[in-house]
């Protein structure tokens, strides 16, 4: 098993993908086709994705665990794109899956439900998960 990567998933999102064997929702309120790429994280980025993406957030959420190798063997690949920092100062890559994610048990090594504590999401334990750091 390779190193993962992870998406934050909308629980009825993923949960309607299971009835077409494949996932495309990109974030919140957008579809692959509408921004040309899953966006997906490392487990250092989880954080601030949770916090600024979907802190407001009051629905299920998922982490979706995935295998980068398993992912790309289906035939869809994974780039690593820097986002802007501050004031034009370098950002972090993140990786963007480029079509659908198969629902295979190879490619989606876990689905982990998302607790709310207060006002914040909290970060589930990934110790059990080969999570390397982003590439560049």
């Amino acid at each position: 098993m390779s190193e993962q990567i992870f998406h934050i998933a909308l629980a009825d999102d993923w949960e309607g993908a299971a009835r077409f064997g494949e996932y495309e929702a990109s974030t919140r309120a957008h579809t692959l086709d509408q921004i040309g790429f899953i966006h997906a994280a490392t487990a250092e980025q989880l954080e601030h994705v949770l916090a600024t993406v979907y802190g407001d957030v009051n629905l299920p959420l998922a982490v979706i665990v995935i295998d980068q190798d398993a992912l790309r063997d289906a035939g869809v690949d994974i780039r690593w794109e820097e986002t802007a920092g501050p004031s034009g100062t370098p950002g972090r890559w993140v990786p963007r899956i480029m079509g659908a994610v198969p629902l295979d048990p190879d490619i989606v090594v876990a689905t982990i439900p998302l607790e709310k504590h207060g006002e914040n999401w909290a970060v589930p334990d990934l110790s059990g998960y080969s999570v390397g750091e982003a590439a560049s």
